[in-house]
């Protein structure tokens, strides 16, 4: 297997030579070259993996373990791969879940190479709006490709978790197909493994999404915030309460009686407390698509006091290159980045230091 990654496409210097693959123009956009460079390696890496589990799907345990497939600690329904790196750094993790059917999927990581001093180590998932791996020539750009051009990852000192799915994600689990769990997947299987790159034993994970992947950003943190510890979310239809809404809806979710369980305005109210104690939400109702569900989202965040930043600013288009990513996660970075205390104090001189000892001393008992 690890041969078969390595060389499924051509390499140059481990994917590391700009020359061999385009480069970043002086504005910091990706050259065509490099855009076709990353589809390809995507589809390159789905392919391997394919041909892979099509040879090793009925072969013994062990088998499958000697071709460099390994358990995440944690989960004992996540196989990783070897990863392949592009020419910015970003690793290519082939996995398999049950909860996706064992169909092969992407996952790409980017950890922060020169991280701002006095940020503290963060997991930021980057929830896809559509099926596939995006690019920045996909309809609505790819989340991670722009927080890359942002240089998010050393200005906040986050590392950048972006899983791919083979249907249309709303990130609900079906009751109809046991193959089809998205959320069984994100809990058990995806954070597990993102935790490996945290530096820390208690690691801030944090959400950000979009149009339906901000309602899946919403519904994770309101279903499970003592997984996630905040998140960012920009025009999404945050009132959606019918099935028949959408057409992936009925794959991700099965019934109308289980999509129930997941309706935001619901799940608001119900999660207030755990809400209660700190700003953990950054929303914004720019004008776009889904403005209206925004505005009646801050209003429902109000009604039930959970604290919460509420932007709204200029008309934008509805991608995640129109502009407002980077203040969403300037708004994450605030509220998960500790107060800095006052080392401005001048030290107690020694005759301050022998009256407070004096004091103590002669206090009563």
């Amino acid at each position: 297997m690890d041969f078969l990654l390595r060389h499924s496409i051509p390499v140059h210097d481990a994917l590391g030579a700009d020359a061999a693959f385009g480069c970043t123009d002086a504005g910091g956009g990706l050259s065509r070259k490099t855009t076709i460079h990353k589809k390809r390696l995507a589809g390159a890496l789905i392919c391997a993996m394919s041909l892979i589990w099509c040879v090793s799907v009925d072969a013994p345990a062990d088998a499958r373990t000697d071709a460099h497939w390994a358990h995440v600690q944690g989960t004992f329904s996540l196989q990783v791969g070897t990863p392949m790196a592009d020419s910015d750094g970003v690793k290519y993790y082939p996995v398999l879940s049950a909860y996706q059917g064992f169909q092969p999927q992407v996952v790409r990581v980017l950890e922060p190479t020169h991280p701002t001093p006095g940020k503290p180590p963060r997991l930021l998932y980057v929830l896809p709006v559509d099926a596939g791996v995006d690019r920045l020539s996909s309809t609505w750009s790819d989340g991670l490709e722009e927080l890359r051009l942002l240089d998010v990852p050393n200005r906040f000192n986050m590392t950048l978790i972006a899983p791919s799915f083979t249907y249309e994600p709303w990130y609900g689990d079906s009751v109809m197909d046991q193959d089809h769990r998205m959320e069984s997947f994100i809990l058990n299987d995806l954070v597990p493994f993102g935790d490996t790159f945290a530096h820390s034993d208690t690691p801030q994970r944090l959400l950000v999404g979009f149009s339906k992947s901000g309602n899946g950003a919403l519904l994770l943190i309101l279903r499970h915030p003592t997984v996630f510890s905040a998140a960012a979310v920009w025009d999404s239809p945050a009132q959606l309460n019918e099935l028949s809404g959408y057409s992936a809806l009925p794959m991700n979710f099965g019934t109308q009686a289980n999509f129930d369980h997941y309706n935001i305005p619901a799940l608001v109210t119900g999660s207030a407390e755990a809400f209660k104690g700190q700003n953990r939400l950054w929303i914004s109702g720019d004008r776009s698509v889904f403005t209206k569900d925004m505005v009646q989202l801050h209003n429902q965040l109000e009604a039930a006091s959970i604290p919460h930043t509420w932007v709204q600013g200029a008309p934008r288009a509805h991608s995640w290159h129109s502009g407002w990513l980077n203040g969403a996660v300037m708004g994450l970075d605030a509220m998960t980045t500790p107060a800095p205390t006052d080392s401005r104090r001048a030290p107690l001189t020694r005759r301050q230091r022998t009256a407070g000892t004096l004091a103590m001393e002669s206090a009563p008992q």
